[in-house]
C-alpha cells in the first residue's frame, strides 16, 4: 500500500516535471498583445466665440479614456467674413496659456469633422487662429465630440 502511494505520488511528481514527455521542457503561456478598441465620442462640446483680426482662441477638454476626437468647425460669420473664410484649426495640449497643437490645418466651416483622431486620456485642446484671411472678427462655432 506505501508502495503504491509512493508510486503514484512519483508518477504526478514526473509529469508535474515533464518527465517522460520526450525531454519537452513545458513552457508558460504567453500573453497575446491586444489592439484597444477605440470608444466612441460620449461627450460633445460647443464653443462659440469671436475670432479677432490675426487672433487666436483655444478651449480645452479632458479625454477619460482611449477614443476618437472629432473637432468640427460648424460656422465662421460676420460682417464682412465671407462664409467660405479659411482660418487655422489644430488639435494639442495645453501649455501655459495657449494650445499647442499637434495636429492643424487650414479649414473652412462644414458639416462634419475637420480633425479626428485616437487620443489616450488626458487634457487636450482645439485651436482656432486667423491664418491672415480675416479683415473684421468673426463669430465662429467649434464642436468637439470626445470619450
Amino acid at each position: 500500500m506505501i508502495h503504491r502511494r509512493f508510486s503514484f505520488g512519483a508518477v504526478l511528481l514526473a509529469l508535474a516535471t515533464g518527465v517522460g514527455c520526450n525531454g519537452d521542457t513545458p513552457t508558460s503561456p504567453t500573453a497575446t498583445a491586444t489592439t484597444a478598441t477605440a470608444a466612441a465620442p460620449a461627450y460633445t462640446e460647443e464653443w462659440i466665440d469671436t475670432l479677432s483680426v490675426g487672433g487666436t482662441r483655444f478651449y480645452s477638454f479632458t479625454v477619460t479614456q482611449y477614443g476618437t476626437v472629432n473637432v468640427a468647425l460648424t460656422s465662421v460669420s460676420g460682417q464682412f467674413v465671407p462664409g467660405t473664410v479659411t482660418v487655422g484649426l489644430g488639435i494639442g495640449t495645453p501649455a501655459a496659456e495657449t494650445c499647442s497643437p499637434t495636429s492643424s490645418i487650414s479649414t473652412q466651416s462644414g458639416t462634419g469633422p475637420q480633425l479626428t483622431g485616437a487620443y489616450n486620456p488626458g487634457v487636450y485642446c482645439v485651436i482656432i487662429r486667423d491664418v491672415g484671411n480675416l479683415f473684421a472678427a468673426a463669430r465662429f462655432s467649434i464642436t468637439v465630440a470626445y470619450p
